[in-house]
Parts: C-alpha cells; sequence; structure tokens
C-alpha cells in the first residue's frame, strides 16, 4: 500500500506540473513536495513526456500496471501501457478474435471514487460515439472490466500540434484549419470541447490532425446545463482555456474558439500569448490578471514579423477577445477567415476599407500572374476543370518579368484562338482540345518574325496539352521549338526537352525519353540554385523512366531523396508536394509494398482536400492509384467503387484524355476480378480507342494494357474465339515494344493461359502461367504487386 500511495503522489505532482515551462518545473517541484526521490521519479517521467522516449529507469515503477500483457478486456487484448495520469492508464491493445488486425488505446480509469466521475466517464463515452469525422478519433468500445470503465480509442500516431518540425506558415495554418473542421463538426452535434490545447491535437506522419480526449466536453442542449455543475476550470488547462471558464461563466462555441485563437498564436510566434508558470490553480489566477494579448506579430522578427502582420494578427486578436460576443461566433467563421487569407482575399476581422480591398485584390492577381496560374481564368468555353499549373518563380528577377511577359503573350494569343474558334462554325462545340488544335496549328505562321515568343507559346501550348492528358498533341510543338532553335532561350530549350522526354515515355519510347531528360538536367544542374525547382519536378520523370528501365528500387530511392527538398521548398500542403507523395505511392506499389503505397496515396489525397483541389485531375490520377492498390491488397469492390467515383468526374470534367483511358482500363480489369464481365468489355474498347488518340497510338501502354484486359473479359463472357484473334494480334506488339523483361510479357502469358483454358487446353494453360510467374519472378519486386493476380487464376481453375 504504501508503494501505491508513492506512486499515486508522483502522478499527481506531474499532473500539476508537466505542463509548466521546463525552468519552472524544478522550482515548483521542491516546493510542493519535500521527498527527493519522489521528485526524481517525477522528473524521470517528465524527460519521457517531453523526449516521446521510453527510458526504461521511470518505467520501472514499484506499482506495476493494472493490467499485464495479454490480459483481456472484452474484445481487445492488453500489449503494454502506454501512459499514466491522474486518472488512469492509457494502453496500448488489440482485438482478438476476428480476421483482421486492429490497434487500439484502450483507457481504463483508475480513480473512480465518485459517481459523478463514473457519469463523466459515461458521458465522454455516449459523446465519442455520436461523433463521427476523419478528425476525430474514434470510440471504437467501451464497458466495464472487473468494475472499472474502460473505453476503447481509435490508436493515432503522432505529436502534439505545436511540436510538428520543419512546417511553413501556410502548413500551420492548413494544421489549424483541420483542427477547425473537426471542432465544427462536434459542435454541429450540440458538442462543446472544453479543453483545446495542443497534447489533445496530435499530427499523424500522413499530415492528418487528429483530435482526442472528450473527457470534459460539454453538450450545448439546454437539458444538460444544471445548476450547480462543476465548473470547467477545475479540468481545463488554464494555459489554454478561455476567460469564461476562469470565471466559472457560461460556455460555448466561442469557448473553443478561444482555444483555437490561443494555439494559432503560439503556432506562429513560438510561444503562448502569456507566460505563466505554478500550479494550475495559481496560473488560472495569474491568467485573471493579465491585460490583453498583444498581436502576434509584436512577438516575432524579420520576414515572419511582415508575413503576420494585418491579417493573421486581427484573425488571432478576434479570437482571442475576452469577450465572447465580440469573438468568431463558430469556428466555420474562424475558419473562412483563414481561407480568406489564404487565397488572399479580404478577411471579416480586418477594417474593410477600399484601400485594404484593392490591396487584396492587386496582391491576389499579381501572385496569379507569377504562378501562370490564370492563363484560363477568364475564358469559360469549354475549359471547366482545366488547371493551369504555373512553375515555381525561383529564377531571379529578370526570369520573372520574363515569365510576366511569356504569360501575357500566351494569353493574348489563346484570347484570340477562343474569339476565332467561337465564330467559325455555329453550331460546332467549342472546347479545349479544339481550340488548342486550332493554335496549334497556327502558332508557327502567328510568330514567323519572333521566334522567342514563337518558343513560349509553343512550349505554354504543349504544357496546356499535358492539362488535358493529351500526349500526342503536344509532340508536334515541342519536336519543331527544338528542330527552329534559333532564337530560342537556352532554359526554354532544357524545358521543351523534359517536357518532349514525358511524351516519349508516354508513348514507350524510353531510350528516347532517357537522353532528353539527361539533356535538360544537364543544363539545369549547371546553375542548380537558379533552377532547383525544375531538377526537383524532373525527379518524377527521372523515376518514371528507371522503373521503366527495370530498377524499381532506384526509382524509389529518387522519390524518397526528393521528398524532403519538395516540402523544404513548397511546405506539406502543396500541389506539387501532393503530386510526388502520389508518385511515391505508385513507387511502394510498384514493388509490391502495397500497404505502404495506400498510406501514401491517402495522404496525398488529404493534401488534395486541404487545398480544396479534390476534384483536380491531379487528384483524380491519387484516387486511380489508390484504388489500383486497392485491387492487388484483396479490396476489389472498395476498389470498383472509387474507380467509378474517379471516372465519373472525370468523363464531366475534362473529357476524353489518357488519363480517363487509363482510368477506364484500369476499372474495367477490376470488373474482369469481379466476374463483372460485361460492365467491363464496353468499358475497355472506349479505353483502348482512346489510349491510341491520346497515348501512344497502337503501341502506348494504355491501349495494350485494356486490350489483354479486353481479352480477359471476352474469355469471361465465353467469346473465347474473339479472345484468340485479339490476343494473337497483341503479342507481337508486347514483345516488340517491350521485350520479355517488361511486365506486360508476363501478363501476356497470364491472358495466353485464359485463352487457352477457355479453349480446353490444360496443359498449355498451365505452362502459360509457368512462364508468367518465370518473368514475373526475374522481375524481383517490381514483378511481385502482379502474382497475386496469378495465384487467385490458379486457386479459381483448382476450385
Amino acid at each position: 500500500m504504501q508503494d501505491a500511495k508513492r506512486m499515486q503522489r508522483v502522478w499527481e505532482l506531474f499532473d500539476l506540473v508537466v505542463e509548466l515551462a521546463p525552468e519552472a518545473r524544478a522550482s515548483q517541484l521542491g516546493e510542493l513536495e519535500p521527498d527527493a526521490a519522489i521528485r526524481a521519479q517525477v522528473e524521470a517521467l517528465l524527460h519521457d513526456a517531453d523526449t516521446h522516449t521510453v527510458d526504461a529507469d521511470a518505467l520501472r515503477a514499484p506499482l506495476p500496471p493494472l493490467l499485464a500483457p495479454g490480459t483481456r478486456v472484452g474484445r481487445w487484448e492488453i500489449d503494454e501501457l502506454l501512459g499514466r495520469g491522474g486518472m488512469g492508464e492509457v494502453y496500448m491493445a488489440h482485438r482478438f478474435g476476428e480476421d483482421f488486425d486492429q490497434r487500439a488505446a484502450l483507457k481504463l480509469l483508475m480513480r473512480m471514487e465518485s459517481a459523478e466521475d463514473r457519469a463523466g466517464f459515461v458521458a465522454e463515452r455516449q459523446i465519442l460515439a455520436g461523433l463521427e469525422h476523419p478528425g476525430i478519433a474514434h470510440l471504437l468500445d467501451g464497458g466495464e472490466f472487473k468494475g472499472v470503465p474502460f473505453a476503447v480509442m481509435e490508436y493515432v500516431e503522432g505529436v502534439p500540434l505545436t511540436r510538428v518540425a520543419g512546417l511553413g506558415l501556410t502548413d500551420k495554418l492548413a494544421l489549424v484549419l483541420q483542427a477547425c473542421e473537426a471542432v465544427g463538426h462536434a459542435h454541429q452535434h450540440l458538442v462543446i470541447h472544453r479543453d483545446l490545447k495542443p497534447g489533445n491535437m496530435l499530427v499523424t506522419p500522413e499530415g492528418r490532425l487528429k483530435l482526442l480526449d472528450f473527457g470534459i466536453a460539454k453538450h450545448l442542449a439546454p437539458a444538460r446545463e444544471r445548476d450547480g455543475e462543476v465548473t470547467p476550470s477545475a479540468h481545463a488547462s488554464p494555459d489554454y482555456c478561455a476567460p469564461e471558464q476562469l470565471t466559472g461563466a457560461p460556455v460555448s462555441t466561442a469557448t473553443d474558439v478561444y482555444s483555437l485563437g490561443v494555439i494559432l498564436h503560439e503556432l506562429l510566434t513560438g510561444e503562448r500569448p502569456w507566460q505563466l508558470t505554478g500550479a494550475p490553480q495559481i496560473r488560472a489566477l495569474e491568467r485573471l490578471s493579465l491585460p490583453a494579448p498583444q498581436a502576434p506579430s509584436t512577438r516575432v522578427d524579420g520576414a515572419l514579423r511582415k508575413s503576420l502582420r494585418g491579417d493573421l494578427d486581427a484573425i488571432v486578436l478576434k479570437a482571442l477577445q475576452v469577450d465572447p460576443a465580440q469573438r468568431y461566433r463558430t469556428v466555420d467563421e474562424l475558419a473562412s477567415d483563414m481561407r480568406a487569407h489564404l487565397a488572399q482575399h479580404p478577411v471579416a476581422a480586418r477594417n474593410q476599407t477600399l484601400r485594404y480591398r484593392m490591396g487584396c485584390r492587386i496582391r491576389r492577381h499579381r501572385v496569379a500572374y507569377a504562378l501562370a496560374a490564370a492563363v484560363f481564368a477568364s475564358l469559360a468555353l469549354g475549359l471547366v476543370g482545366v488547371a493551369w499549373q504555373g512553375r515555381q518563380a525561383t529564377i531571379e528577377r529578370d526570369h520573372a518579368r520574363r515569365e510576366a511577359v511569356r504569360n501575357n503573350a500566351v494569353r493574348q494569343y489563346l484570347t484570340l484562338m477562343f474569339r476565332s474558334a467561337s465564330g467559325t462554325q455555329e453550331h460546332e462545340e467549342v472546347t479545349a482540345k479544339s481550340v488548342l488544335d486550332r493554335a496549334a496549328e497556327r502558332v508557327h505562321e502567328e510568330f514567323a518574325d519572333d521566334p522567342e515568343s514563337y518558343a513560349d507559346v509553343a512550349l505554354a501550348l504543349a504544357e496546356l496539352y499535358f492539362q488535358i492528358n493529351d500526349y500526342t498533341g503536344a509532340r508536334p510543338l515541342l519536336v519543331r521549338l527544338l528542330r527552329d532553335d534559333a532564337g530560342v532561350a537556352e532554359h526554354v530549350r532544357a524545358m521543351a526537352m523534359h517536357d518532349l522526354a514525358q511524351v516519349s515515355f508516354r508513348e514507350s519510347q524510353t531510350a528516347q525519353a532517357r537522353d532528353l531528360l539527361d539533356q535538360a538536367q544537364t543544363f539545369w544542374k549547371a546553375g542548380p540554385d537558379r533552377f532547383r525547382a525544375e531538377l526537383l519536378d524532373s525527379r518524377l520523370l527521372q523515376s518514371q523512366i528507371e522503373r521503366a528501365q527495370g530498377d524499381a528500387e532506384l526509382a524509389l530511392r529518387t522519390l524518397e531523396e526528393a521528398l524532403p527538398e519538395r516540402v523544404e521548398l513548397s511546405g506539406l500542403q502543396h500541389r506539387d508536394t501532393a503530386v510526388l507523395i502520389n508518385n511515391l505511392g505508385l513507387a511502394y506499389y510498384q514493388l509490391g509494398r502495397l500497404d505502404d503505397a495506400i498510406v501514401q496515396l491517402k495522404h496525398a489525397h488529404a493534401i488534395w482536400q486541404t487545398l480544396g483541389q479534390e476534384n483536380s485531375s491531379d487528384a483524380l490520377n491519387t484516387l486511380n492509384n489508390w484504388a489500383s492498390a486497392a485491387v492487388q491488397s484483396g479490396r476489389r469492390e472498395e476498389a470498383a467503387e472509387i474507380f467509378y467515383r474517379a471516372l465519373e468526374l472525370r468523363r464531366k470534367l475534362y473529357g476524353p484524355s489518357g488519363a480517363l483511358a487509363a482510368l477506364m482500363n484500369n476499372l474495367g480489369k477490376t470488373l474482369v476480378q469481379l466476374g463483372r464481365h460485361d460492365e467491363a468489355v464496353p468499358l475497355l474498347r472506349e479505353a483502348i480507342a482512346m489510349g491510341r488518340e491520346h497515348a501512344g497510338g497502337e503501341t502506348g501502354t494504355i491501349a495494350l494494357a485494356a486490350g489483354l484486359g479486353l481479352v480477359d473479359a471476352m474469355v469471361g463472357r465465353g467469346e473465347i474465339a474473339e479472345a484468340r484473334a485479339k490476343l494473337d494480334s497483341l503479342g507481337p506488339s508486347i514483345m516488340e515494344t517491350f521485350g520479355t523483361e517488361h511486365p506486360f510479357a508476363a501478363m501476356l502469358e497470364i491472358s495466353r493461359a485464359r485463352v487457352e483454358h477457355g479453349e480446353g487446353s490444360a496443359e498449355r494453360a498451365t505452362a502459360a502461367l509457368k512462364l508468367a510467374r518465370e518473368r514475373l519472378q526475374a522481375m524481383g519486386p517490381a514483378g511481385a504487386a502482379h502474382l497475386a493476380q496469378l495465384d487467385a487464376l490458379q486457386q479459381q481453375w483448382r476450385e
């Protein structure tokens, strides 16, 4: 019993000082506890909390965990103790007796000495059961174990919001926006958290914020308000809570807004609005005597001060108003102002003067021009959803001006093309592709006397073809630009080589793509500081070529090494970062590391959602890849749903393209695996035709892959003769284009096996599968992702 009392005292002291500044803890411990041994144990636990390390001496406490590893609590088996507090213990646990793995955090209350404590714990479980949001840790289970209440929560692996390293200003605001979404969801269900602080807001390795611990949350329903209720100040952290929590005044959604304001201040400046010391009760009293906080920009220096001054100062100070009526009424209002700031629109917290509004407009359009993202912004003729993504302006001031001139020339030329196109045929539909085709036909003639402008416009038009995934249309522009190079700047030639390398790669001309990319990279490497962004962008194509040449491990390393530099250059919540993470997921997929692939692809999709670009072409590519990984993981029904969702959006928003053909191919082959052959056949036929037109012709990868899928679908429908004819037409093209060491060669044999089996020749079918297996195994990890399909087919035939 003495040991138990001693440890209870250790945890009480830990709770009292854990939130103090490190330099204040020792003096406070000395005042509260005379026993040096107890103080030493507390200090060891504080070290663990600060460093997130496991200190064996600190965990070797006289009082063992209440639950030993292997103990079964309901449907959960205890793995290890994660942590202790004054009220209970939290364990890592896993569900047993199920056909899937699931880790969780099991929260067991040790101190349930009153009916009020038990009722509060039950209330927490009820609150969490009603909240379903990706930003809120889910309640999985709950009950009592030997008379002690427990709750089982989603296990969140992450670090507190204010301890995430390497975040830029935009990244920080994006994470607070995620927090606002989660808190707003709770408010919509009439629940306020009342204890928001960084320790309850963890950021996962994928960049997703998760809200934890609704232990003192409160329903807003009037029936819940009762006289004599314990005030929140007894539990909420005085460092982050709202003034009304300190005085016992009524709480509201504005209470959580205040806490978010404190957290936002700390994220922006590196410190809280006030520096408090002492026990929680002492800090609470100190808070009540402090003046209103100063603007965040007054706490920092240099460029950061300039970034915070104005909008962000106003947003934070409005959230931190002492009077709840003067704050943002809801977290949605707070989030709306943050989004307005990021988009360089006026924020509601500022004085809406004409000068301020005009300043926002000028800054907004200046950035749009610098990024070359507004080529089609004012042209609504058939270009819904086509996004022109400008390149990073990392070259010197004169180059930035050069880009502005180029963008203006391109914009004027395309405007002329739209006007011409709209007046040519009265009943002809004006589409992005039709305008680009006409522009490409006339560009050389229009700029015959101005080769420099011709090069700029031709390169821009080629890149616009890329945006609608029409690589075939881009090739003539790029070839002519590089052939007629008189007066063309070297950096424009290098970019044209890179873009032509992309076209060549998608047309299965891998050696040509490698040569062109090498030339472009050689030029950029001569000025690595000036062309840092171009070199970094080129790593995506470099990785694809390395994978196509049979070195999937090297392709993965190229992307892994590029990711830290990309985050440093662009930030985590950025379009280019999402593209790279998507390609990283694809690289894992190609190596058969499906779990890693799905983690990266979900991460990329989360960034698209945060950016509000979940319907962009790039985001739909991510969905396509995610669904493909789900197929290989055996989750085919789930994959088909994702494919159909992406297909509907891409067809509606972007029209025919190589990307749409690839999506139809992947969905069609998934439907074949599900036995839904009648659905698959028309999709695969359309994929073949579209792939030929937009992605490499007869021998393009999409047309050939969809052709093999069509063979499999026709076998499934019993059309064996038609399947044989199609297979025989594909075989020579595949072997001549790719050879025996490419996955296509193995896929060809798998399709051959299906046809042979359909024709009744089990011996020839077995021989084809054997050859397919040998080819896949010879490819190492790159072939491993396809072995599951072969195994499934053999199992099907055995049955």
